[in-house]
């Protein structure tokens, strides 16, 4: 029987990559999308409360409709402090797909690269970097590229100069001697194959060291 799981969305450029990694990577789960791109409206205008409630309302929605056993929340802009007061009511596993890969990151070196296209989530990132390696007892250093334009050439479906703005991006970081290269938001993982030869250094995406994340969390329940 497989595993029902649900993944909460805030971009729509989210979806596509996560099922197309899922779906090859992961034939053991059953996965439910669920999707409000308003909720990045609340978080570029920092209403924060709007978003914890809106949040809550769709991990309620993955236990009592989709009977989820666990959600994976795939909005790197989600603050810590509000991740955790949703694990706190929601009465299941929920998980948020970065926290894995940022996990990697701090034990790969000391100057982290953090590539951002929706500049809400370069705070969020750096903190959750930060807070990791804190408790790792390490000391990192992060240099941010953040790339606006892309992300706005990715909503509006251009997605060839998304990915050659990323790519720039990217190489950017790579001339900065950095350790990784963390790519801050899921809709990202699509530059990947591109990034085959271009660059020297780890880049990470939070795809496969969030299915690992989960396949642990199940057999824990």
């Amino acid at each position: 029987m497989k595993r029902r799981v649900v993944f909460i969305h805030t971009s729509p450029a989210a979806i596509a990559p996560l099922m197309q990694f899922y779906g090859e990577a992961a034939p053991e789960l059953e996965i439910t999308n669920l999707l409000d791109d308003g909720l990045l409206r609340f978080f570029a205008a920092q209403r924060m409360e709007d978003a914890q409630r809106r949040l809550a309302e769709m991990i309620r929605t993955a236990r009592e409709v989709y009977d989820a056993e666990l959600a994976m929340i795939t909005c790197s802009a989600v603050p810590g402090a509000m991740l955790r007061r949703l694990r706190g009511a929601a009465g299941f596993p929920v998980l948020k797909i970065d926290d894995p890969m940022a996990r990697l990151a701090a034990r790969a070196g000391r100057k982290i690269g953090v590539a951002v296209t929706f500049p809400p989530t370069l705070e969020t990132t750096t903190k959750l970097l930060n807070g990791v390696a804190a408790e790792a007892g390490v000391a990192i250093e992060i240099l941010p590229e953040v790339a606006p334009e892309a992300y706005q050439a990715l909503l509006a479906g251009d997605h060839q100069r998304h990915d050659d703005l990323l790519l720039a991006a990217i190489e950017r970081l790579a001339e900065q001697r950095v350790d990784a290269i963390v790519l801050a938001q899921v809709s990202m993982a699509r530059i990947l194959p591109r990034l085959e030869g271009r660059v020297s250094v780890p880049v990470l995406s939070s795809l496969d060291t969030s299915l690992a994340a989960i396949r642990e969390t199940l057999k824990e329940e």
